[in-house]
Formats: C-alpha cells, structure tokens, sequence
C-alpha cells in the first residue's frame, strides 16, 4: 500500500481479512468525529465515496482501508470544508495511482482556506484561550462579541472557529479596520447564511433516508461557492478601488 493509499484508504493488501461491522466503524470513528452517525456512512456509501464488501446475508463489511478512507473524507469536510464533489476528484486521482504517492495530496485545495484552530473532537475556550489562540488581547475579544462577530455559549465559551474570526479581525484591525467596521462583514455573512438555509430547507425538510446528509452537503457546496463568489468580487472592487 502506498502512502497516499494508506491515507486516503486505498486498496487494501491483497490477504488482508480484517473487517469490522458498520457499528464497530462508527464507534471507532465517533473518537475523531463525535457528530458522525450510522445514516452518515451510509450517505457517504450511497455517493459512491467508500465500497464496503458484504456478508453472504448483505450485512456491510468494512476493511482497515474503508475506515482509512472514511477518516480522509471527514477529515476534508471538517477542516477544509470541502464538498463531497471535490473530495471525489481528489479520491479517483489517489485511485489512479499517481507515480509520485504523495503527489494526489499535495494537490489537495480547499475551497475556504482559513487559518484554522482545530482539535479532535469539540473545541470549547475561555475568553483567555481564545485571545491566546488568536494572538489577540481579552478586551478585543470583547470588542468583536459586542460587535456580533463572537458568539459565547451558554457557559461563556466558545468554539474552534471563533478562534479563526478572532485572528483575522485582529490582523485586520492592525491594518485600520477596527471592530466597528467588521459589523457590516457579519450583516453580509448573515444575509448569505440565510439565502443558503432557504435553498437547502425543502432537501432537509424531505423524507428521503438521507434528507439530513443530503442537504448539509448542499448548503457545504453552497457556502463553498458563496464565499467563492464574494472573494471574486470585492477582490475585484479592491483591484479597481486601487487603480
């Protein structure tokens, strides 16, 4: 098995009999990815994205390199955001054996490419932690809660992509664009977020098996083009702003 097979969870070697039911998969993937459900490995099955065996009696058998596989896609949505699309392209090419093994990850291109704070599993911070996360001061944090850019939870924590909007906002405020600027970011991101809901709530509010699967990786693919799309164009307007 080469290096990229073995991440991606390539073909296993030939003799290899190991298999683990759809059960035994999930509790071992639920340590990494606590939200992952039975009806999510199945979704990701049914878009032909992994291809376990099965039993004389249709039950799924899932090899060491099935697992592999399932842990490379969650992997790509969780911290790059990636579409199931996207991840595809990026399978078939670790498929096809590329004559430099590592060649097929090295390609790997996030549509939403953040600097991002990631741990396995839930990530909950104090306001210290976050400020230290973000190389920013606690009254900062403040500012961008007031600002409506940070949400704390109930317990006055917060999550790992609080950390991302903390550090870009302070990069930015060492460029003149204080928190009070930034508010009309959020009134954007809001207006975004909502048009995207809408989109994908009759694909949620469906009976199908996988309406749930189906319609959070619309609104992922979505959100990957929305932001897209509004990086094109205020780049654009900065472009002609400048000239």
């Amino acid at each position: 098995m080469t290096a990229a097979e073995s991440t991606a969870g390539g073909p296993a070697r030939p003799g290899a009999t190991r298999t683990m039911t759809i059960g035994a998969v999930l509790k071992e993937l639920q340590r990494e990815f606590p939200e992952i459900t039975v009806s999510k490995i199945r979704f990701l099955e049914a878009e032909e994205l992994v291809f376990p065996a099965r039993s004389k009696s249709g039950y799924r058998k899932y090899s060491a390199a099935d697992v592999d596989r399932l842990r490379y896609i969650l992997t790509l949505q969780r911290d790059n955001y990636m579409p199931l699309k996207v991840i595809r392209e990026q399978l078939a090419a670790i498929d096809a054996g590329p004559s430099d093994p590592g060649s097929a990850l090295a390609t790997v291109t996030p549509l939403v490419n953040a600097d991002q704070f990631r741990e396995a599993g839930i990530v909950r911070l104090t306001v210290a932690e976050l400020a230290a996360e973000a190389a920013v001061d606690e009254g900062f944090v403040g500012e961008l809660e007031r600002a409506g850019l940070l949400v704390a939870d109930a317990f006055g924590e917060y999550d790992a992509d609080a950390v991302v909007i903390a550090r870009a906002a302070g990069r930015l405020r060492d460029r003149g664009i204080d928190a009070r600027h930034l508010r009309a970011v959020r009134n954007a991101a809001d207006r975004e977020a909502d048009l995207i809901g809408r989109a994908a709530a009759p694909t949620a509010r469906s009976r199908r098996e996988n309406a749930r699967q189906e319609a959070e990786e619309l609104a992922r693919e979505m959100t990957a083009d929305m932001v897209s799309l509004h990086g094109a164009l205020v780049k654009r307007q900065v472009n002609g702003s400048l000239r």
